[in-house]
């Protein structure tokens, strides 16, 4: 009889009505269980900070405070002091693109726009001294 279940040559398989050919996990499964053994796919949550919709798996790592204040020093470094903060900014910033790179931290984009406003503040401020110091020397 073919449609006894168990039954090899039937349409149910060897191990029973389940549609598995394998049967139920832990029945007689041969070879190692994938998976840690449990028979189950891995789950994977979204990352933090991920919105409803969100994909699974890996997601960048967040900015570190370094390139943050990188750029925000660049960016007042332009606008307040331009005599310390570009060169706080620019130290800050290869620093941080350095860790970005080895994939210790995130923002390399922040860090090198700390970087470039760094550089520019730099040569405003020696562009401004190059200006205070000829205007002196010839009104003197």
């Amino acid at each position: 009889m073919a449609d006894e279940p168990g039954k090899p040559g039937n349409a149910h398989g060897p191990q029973g009505g389940s549609g598995d050919p394998w049967g139920a996990p832990g029945e007689g499964r041969p070879g190692p269980r994938p998976y840690g053994g449990s028979g189950t796919l891995p789950h994977y949550a979204p990352g933090p900070g991920a919105g409803p919709g969100a994909g699974y798996g890996w997601q960048p790592p967040l900015p570190s405070g370094q390139a943050t204040a990188s750029m925000v020093l660049g960016i007042l470094g332009l606008l307040i002091l331009p005599l310390i903060l570009p060169v706080v900014a620019l130290c800050l910033g290869i620093s941080a693109r350095r860790k970005a790179d080895r994939g210790e931290a995130g923002g390399r984009g922040q860090a090198v726009a700390g970087i470039v406003l760094g550089i520019i503040g730099c040569a405003f401020a020696a562009l401004g001294v190059i200006i205070i110091v000829a205007s002196a020397i010839g009104g003197a």
